[in-house]
């Protein structure tokens, strides 16, 4: 019989193993703005891979910001969680458990404020990091209020101090520079604010940054009982995430790992001066699949990530677009571009994921306009115009998917107005003038997507099908589909 979790010991300290690091002598080196999954198992378990390998020296604490949050938790557990990890590598199952220390405590910052304004004029005090969701990343928000105040603090209490730097990791395009232009316009309403200005030019560094690692969630209730019956504790801070993980963090390498010497892995964590090539090959292999994907995946039922990818029509749709289409759209080193493909394969397939195309599909549009819309006009530049008219098949009838997707009106699409009005001006058997229409809306995409060769023929073509034999005619019709060959159906 097993013990029920109430019987568990609550993790704390005297778990932490005596022949690891003194966690408790590091001094509090990082600030980071965020309690939730993605930076556990981001910025706290490369912190500790740092510190067990002598590269680092220094803790993190955690600033809670917001009404709901772990930062009781953070404290009641010493900052100790565990890091599960756990999905395919090269095809096989892998699961690593460890206990990561990288964490000394949490803050409020509602309640605590003064203790993080006295924290950042700590001399050894010299990262901060953020995780605010795109939501708190604008002027208008309470994080960049909060980052200046702080960084006021330090120019005020410690203006001779060493440079400090912010690395955001919320997922928006050049943050440190937009992050950089927010402080700065908070900057001059404050005290003694042109020279404050100009103290931010020399001492702080604000660092773009890209992350990608898939976290699942709270565990459910029977995985987390089987987790903790195997490490003998209870860990309300269970952190469960995919083997996969990766920082690239855009900075003068010497002068960051000189402050934040983290890249022990150095697969998982780059510090380069230009991370273009990691955000290219993130946003258009791995985002622009699941963007491509999730209005035909929708439209056929199926409900998570790894159901597309083991299903014999979508998992073929997926490694079509991903290997014949958008790695040959891209710009990066095709050997360097087909590794990372298989990797998103490998992460798609994940066993322990239940990753929702409901979600993906949150402001599809948008996603889109970023994500697909390049791949469609680099395979034109590349392949079209000299192919006869070809067009990107897959991706052609991924955006089919999207027109007939998008007449459902599905909640959560900022954008959905914007292709709306393409549908309430044609008649309902019109779709050829529906297709041109919205292909035609440069304003929609950044680009007159009808104009590239054979893509409105065949989005036209794929939406007609849709809409009169559905998803599973249309998959069977994708030419290389294994149902193709043996239908004959075009």
């Amino acid at each position: 019989m097993h013990p029920s979790r109430a019987e568990f010991p609550r993790l704390c300290a005297a778990h932490w193993p005596t022949g690891a690091y003194r966690r408790e002598r590091l001094p509090e080196r990082v600030l980071q703005f965020g309690t939730g999954m993605l930076l556990r198992a981001l910025c706290a378990a490369f912190v500790d891979v740092a510190n067990s390998a002598g590269a680092f020296s220094g803790r993190i604490v955690v600033i809670q910001s917001t009404p709901q949050g772990q930062a009781r938790a953070i404290n009641a557990q010493d900052g100790l969680f565990t890091l599960v990890e756990r999905g395919l590598e090269h095809g096989a199952s892998v699961e690593r458990t460890r206990l990561v220390g990288a964490i000394s405590r949490a803050l409020v910052a509602d309640a605590e404020w003064p203790a993080v304004r006295d924290l950042v004029a700590r001399p050894e005090l010299q990262v901060i990091v953020s995780n605010v969701t795109e939501a708190g990343f604008r002027p208008d928000a309470s994080f960049p209020a909060r980052l200046t105040d702080l960084l006021h603090a330090r120019f005020v209490r410690l203006p001779d101090g060493p440079t400090v730097f912010v690395i955001p990791t919320e997922l928006v395009d050049d943050n440190g520079p937009r992050l950089a232009t927010m402080v700065g316009g908070l900057a001059d309403g404050l005290e003694r604010g042109p020279e404050f200005r100009e103290w931010l030019g020399r001492r702080v560094r604000f660092c773009s940054s890209l992350v990608d690692r898939i976290t699942t969630g709270t565990p459910a209730r029977d995985v987390r009982a089987a987790l903790e019956q195997r490490l003998g504790y209870a860990d309300a801070l269970l952190t469960v995430a995919e083997p996969q993980a990766l920082w690239a963090i855009e900075a003068d390498p010497a002068e960051l790992r000189a402050t934040f010497g983290i890249d022990v892995l150095p697969e998982s964590v780059i510090i380069a001066p230009d991370i273009g090539f990691y955000r290219e090959r993130k946003l258009r292999l791995l985002n622009g699949a699941h963007t491509a994907t999730a209005p035909l995946a929708l439209l056929a039922g199926v409900r998570t990530v790894r159901e597309a990818a083991e299903h014999p029509r979508l998992g073929a749709f997926l490694h079509r677009i991903l290997f014949e289409e958008i790695v040959p759209a891209t710009d990066l080193p095709a050997d360097a571009a087909l590794a990372f493909a298989g990797t998103v394969i490998d992460r798609f397939r994940n066993p322990w994921l239940d990753h929702e195309w409901r979600v993906i599909a949150a402001n599809q549009t948008a996603k889109l306009r970023l994500r697909v819309v390049p791949s469609l006009t680099g395979f034109a530049r590349k392949r079209g115009a000299g192919g006869g008219g070809t067009a990107p098949q897959g991706l052609a009838l991924g955006l089919a998917a999207y027109l007939r997707w998008a007449r459902s009106h599905p909640a959560g699409d900022a954008d959905l107005p914007l292709i709306e009005r393409h549908w309430r001006t044609v008649e309902a058997n019109a779709l050829e003038e529906l297709a041109r229409a919205a292909l035609s809306d440069v304003d929609l995409w950044g680009v007159n997507l009808a104009e590239l060769p054979g893509l409105l023929e065949a989005t036209t073509r794929w939406l007609l099908l849709l809409e009169r034999d559905g998803v599973d005619a249309a998959l069977e019709a994708l030419p290389g589909m294994p149902e193709h060959t043996a239908t004959g159906r075009t």
